[in-house]
């Protein structure tokens, strides 16, 4: 369990649960439940890709079964339940890799001299990250630190809070993501901007954020610098607004 002493209280964060509890009451809302559930998404760009995944699992799968027995009775439909969970596979399987490469930045951020991943692609995006950051970065302030804002009662963990040699004091957000063909997720920019607001609440310098995203499988890297913090700030409180807001009926 993590804790911190800010804002003349306690917060606390378990793994179980991915729980928060500000002064032993537990946090309702979190930085990365909000924006996924109050930001909107490109459901036909996700259905898409689930799409292509189940396609190229069932080519293969066909080609395979050109020169043996052709499926009967009870095995076709476990066969075609399979099939029908590629992009499940896949998803977990990036996730896997996020959160390799993830791990060793953290302890990479921390100066200590961690083993690269062993598996590809989360190699090839854990020498990106760490080059760019060997690059630009002047030192690391605190990694993975706990965050919380006392007004609208969320709470959240951020990746890094660095200067960099240019000057300045970032928070640095880590994704990885399926293409770079696409501009940075509004979801991911408000994350990183609640964390910035409510880690300006302790008074400390942040002078912006910044989206580190790693396309997963060729390892390349964008890194885009948001300085506006309040203009995105808004749009997290809006999706903020979204997830607690309750429709108000009467049953006729």
């Amino acid at each position: 369990m993590d804790t911190t002493k800010i804002h003349g209280g306690t917060l606390t964060f378990a793994d179980k649960g991915h729980q928060y509890r500000w002064n032993q009451q537990k946090v309702e809302y979190t930085v990365s439940g909000i924006c996924s559930d109050g930001f909107p998404s490109n459901f036909g760009m996700a259905a898409g890709w689930a799409a292509k995944m189940i396609r190229i699992e069932l080519i293969s799968h066909m080609r395979r079964l050109e020169n043996n027995e052709p499926l009967r009775g009870d095995s076709i439909k476990p066969w075609a339940e399979y099939i029908c969970q590629a992009h499940i596979r896949a998803r977990d399987t990036a996730g896997e890799a996020g959160t390799t490469f993830h791990d060793y930045m953290e302890r990479y951020a921390q100066g200590l001299e961690p083993e690269l991943p062993e598996e590809q692609p989360a190699r090839r995006s854990a020498e990106a990250l760490r080059d760019w950051y060997d690059a630009n970065v002047e030192r690391a302030v605190s990694v993975e630190r706990l965050v919380y804002h006392p007004d609208l009662n969320y709470a959240g963990k951020l990746d890094l809070y660095a200067e960099l040699k240019s000057g300045g004091h970032f928070v640095f957000d880590y994704k990885g993501i399926t293409t770079l063909g696409y501009p940075p997720r509004a979801a991911h920019v408000g994350q990183g901007a609640a964390y910035c607001t409510a880690l300006a609440l302790e008074g400390v310098p942040v002078d912006g954020f910044i989206l580190m995203e790693v396309e997963r499988k060729s390892a390349k890297l964008r890194v885009t610098q948001y300085s506006d913090i309040e203009t995105e700030f808004e749009a997290f409180k809006a999706a903020l607004k979204l997830v607690r807001y309750q429709p108000q009926g009467i049953k006729l």
